[in-house]
């Protein structure tokens, strides 16, 4: 499998939900169908910081304030930090998920 290091603060889409599934050990709970619910997991079970960042359209979650993860959502904020606290802030990434 052909795989391409990436930094995890560019991760969206597939390859994002790909790498929350790889740090989190691979399975979503039952139930956790849409984005939000999936968030909401995240948040309540790994109690992620959240914050607003004071602008329009940028989210800030963390599980260690020392490594802030952005995003244009807060879902995205939240999956980033996940795998940057699991995983690092780089991450290599099947090359067939990255163009999915």
């Amino acid at each position: 499998m052909q795989t391409e290091t990436v930094q995890t603060d560019e991760l969206e889409g597939k390859a994002l939900e790909w790498a929350v599934l790889k740090a989190i050990g691979g399975a979503w709970p039952k139930g956790a169908a849409t984005t939000w619910d999936k968030a909401g997991y995240l948040i309540n079970n790994l109690n992620i910081f959240l914050s607003s960042g004071g602008h329009k359209q940028m989210f800030i979650a963390y599980l260690d304030e020392r490594a802030p993860s952005v995003g244009k959502t807060l879902p995205e904020a939240v999956y980033r930090a996940v795998v940057h606290a699991s995983i690092g802030s780089w991450i290599s990434v099947p090359v067939s998920i990255l163009k999915a």
